[in-house]
């Protein structure tokens, strides 16, 4: 044999095992991604749902105080009470959300926090002292749930707490704040 029929022979042995391994690997590919058995697992219906933080009180859109015609030494008390609906943990603080009026450095303040009594009475009241001082100085102080007051920290929606205020219009009262006035907003927020 010649060697040009050699190299012909050679080249068409080349091809052909070319054309060969093409088509073996295209039907190994094609076996492969058509099998016979197959199987699939999955879990559906996955759900998220936020929590809420919710609270309510008990004053129906009352003031807790609406006090006139005082004079050094005069008080008054009032409670309300506080209630938690959310359904999550959550800290409730209470702060002042807005003032103003020139009287609230003469206003000494008591608020506790507890239990027993409702807006319309402070029967049975028991709690701790959560904040004393003055009206300005809670207003000027306590503006917000981080530097606000109290420990209600409930875990369940059935929750309540009950705030007793107590305001005295201090002794030392100067003769300069007669029919001055104040007033302020007190706010509780919950936070989870």
């Amino acid at each position: 044999m010649s060697g040009s029929s050699r190299r012909r022979t050679g080249a068409v042995a080349v091809a052909a095992a070319v054309v060969a391994g093409l088509l073996g690997s295209g039907a190994f590919v094609w076996q492969g991604t058509n099998a016979a058995f197959t199987s699939t697992t999955n879990n559906g219906a996955n759900n998220w749902t936020a929590g809420a933080v919710t609270i309510s009180d008990d004053d129906s859109g009352t003031a807790l105080f609406n006090a006139t015609g005082l004079v050094p030494g005069s008080t008054g008390s009032k409670c309300i009470k506080v209630s938690y609906t959310g359904n999550v943990a959550a800290n409730v603080k209470l702060y002042v959300a807005s003032s103003s009026g020139t009287l609230a450095p003469y206003v000494d303040l008591v608020v506790e926090e507890g239990s027993g009594g409702t807006f319309s009475s402070c029967t049975g009241f028991s709690g701790t002292t959560i904040y004393s001082g003055t009206l300005s100085n809670m207003a000027s102080t306590k503006t917000a749930f981080g530097s606000g007051v109290g420990s209600f920290a409930p875990t369940t929606n059935t929750d309540t707490k009950v705030y007793k205020f107590t305001y005295t219009l201090n002794a030392s009262t100067p003769d300069n704040m007669q029919s001055a006035t104040c007033a302020a907003t007190f706010q509780w927020e919950s936070q989870a």
